[in-house]
């Protein structure tokens, strides 16, 4: 193991409950993952992509401790890594305005109590990395562009300014240009604070763009893993090559 590890995942097993269940059925857990070995390094950008299907979302969901039934081993250097998921308006509370959705994960921080002034100068500061207006504290997500839901997202995800940062599809949902301006978003965070960041997608030329190494899954397991570029130029999967041949790139 790396000094600079900051996440370690070791034959990784992952299981959800049948929900399919029958009369005479044995009610059989469902196996997601398969033996996983994935490093991520400080500072490192690492994509996980692969079809809809192939395991990402169910990874990023047991590294940040949603998914809780596997076997192997999920060792991490700092606690409380950060998801930003697919859909920015499913993942705020409708019914709150922006200023109390940034306030939420320092009212829930076990590690610290943040007095009201505390607070609020955090999430100033929040404001002006994700580049909102202060004029949004007032508003519902109702109220926003998608763009600027994701930016609230994003900056829920950076209140406790976390070391990992975990990237669900996070401009799948966005139009092209939006996507491009988030994408520039994450890489600035990213260049500003050395944050690792998993990102997670389908689409091999956004992965191309942002990350340093690339974990290429299928049906839940691992088809090949490597230096971003390199992997580009000479893929050794036949999944990887028609990956990237689907995507135009070769």
């Amino acid at each position: 193991m790396s000094d600079n590890e900051v996440l370690r995942v070791t034959d990784l097993n992952v299981f959800y409950k049948n929900r399919k269940r029958k009369l005479f059925s044995n009610n059989k857990k469902i196996q997601a993952l398969f033996d996983v070995n994935v490093a991520v390094e400080e500072g490192e950008v690492l994509a996980i992509a692969g079809e809809s299907g192939s395991g990402k979302s169910t990874l990023a969901r047991a590294i940040v401790g949603i998914n809780r039934d596997y076997t192997g081993e999920i060792w991490q250097k700092y606690a409380d890594p950060q998801m930003v998921f697919q859909d920015p308006y499913s993942s705020l509370n409708p019914s709150k305005k922006v200023r109390w959705l940034l306030e939420e994960p320092l009212r829930v921080d076990r590690t610290r109590k943040w007095s009201p002034l505390e607070m609020d100068k955090r999430v100033y500061e929040i404001l002006e990395e994700v580049e909102l207006p202060v004029a949004l504290l007032d508003r519902y997500p109702s109220q926003l562009s998608g763009g600027q839901r994701q930016r609230v997202c994003i900056g829920m995800a950076l209140m406790k300014s976390p070391k990992l940062l975990i990237a669900d599809e996070p401009v799948s949902a966005l139009d092209v240009t939006i996507q491009a301006q988030i994408l520039e978003l994450l890489e600035n965070l990213h260049k500003k604070h050395g944050i690792s960041i998993i990102f997670i997608s389908h689409d091999l030329r956004v992965v191309y763009k942002i990350s340093d190494h690339v974990l290429i899954m299928k049906d839940g397991r691992v088809v090949e893993y490597g230096e971003t570029r390199q992997l580009y130029r000479s893929p050794q999967a036949h999944y990887t090559k028609s990956l990237l041949k689907a995507a135009g790139i070769v």
